[in-house]
């Protein structure tokens, strides 16, 4: 089974609409993740005639995105089991550790990872995005996947995510949307 992954579309905030990249991308997909500040609906009506997607609402998502999605969810396909969620509500907390993050950019994200973790229990991989940049990794036994952003960051690429599952395995990975 073969996912798409992406996070941080923010249309029409930072870009007018999705970039053609994601759809040739995501050609041949079963399903398509989005974790979260879709900020608009029509992305997702965009993505459905791809390939069936789930989505989690994130902190620039406004009201009526919020009114159709959860904050997480729990999903299974191929009997793997994944955890969706944004990963907004990593940094809050009492001021001067907010202040701390904003002049460590090593703890803000140990922060996010511990925060979307402690999220979800028996899964084998957790899809999130927030910080708009592409992590992957293993973490006592489970997947943590950022596609990173669909918009562009200064100095951080445009990028998307694969994930591919198998009977016993889950490998991801990272596809920037600037074709080389």
């Amino acid at each position: 089974m073969k996912i798409g992954v992406l996070s941080n579309t923010l249309v029409p905030t930072a870009l007018p609409t999705l970039p053609e990249r994601v759809f040739e991308i995501f050609n041949g997909v079963d399903i398509i993740l989005h974790a979260g500040d879709i900020c608009d609906l029509q992305v997702l009506q965009q993505l459905e005639p791809v390939a069936q997607t789930y989505a989690v609402y994130g902190e620039q998502d406004n009201q009526l995105v919020r009114k159709y999605l959860q904050a997480t969810q729990r999903l299974e396909f191929a009997n793997r089991a994944i955890g969706l969620i944004h990963g907004h509500g990593a940094w809050e907390g009492n001021l001067i550790q907010r202040a701390r993050y904003l002049f460590d950019r090593k703890a803000q994200l140990e922060c996010l990872y511990t925060y979307v973790l402690s999220g979800f229990t028996d899964v084998h991989a957790i899809v999130f995005g927030h910080s708009r940049e592409p992590y992957m990794k293993m973490h006592d036994g489970v997947l943590l996947f950022n596609p990173g952003s669909v918009a562009q960051l200064p100095g951080q690429p445009a990028s998307v995510g694969i994930l591919e599952i198998g009977a016993n395995t889950i490998k991801g990975r990272i596809v920037p949307l600037q074709e080389y």
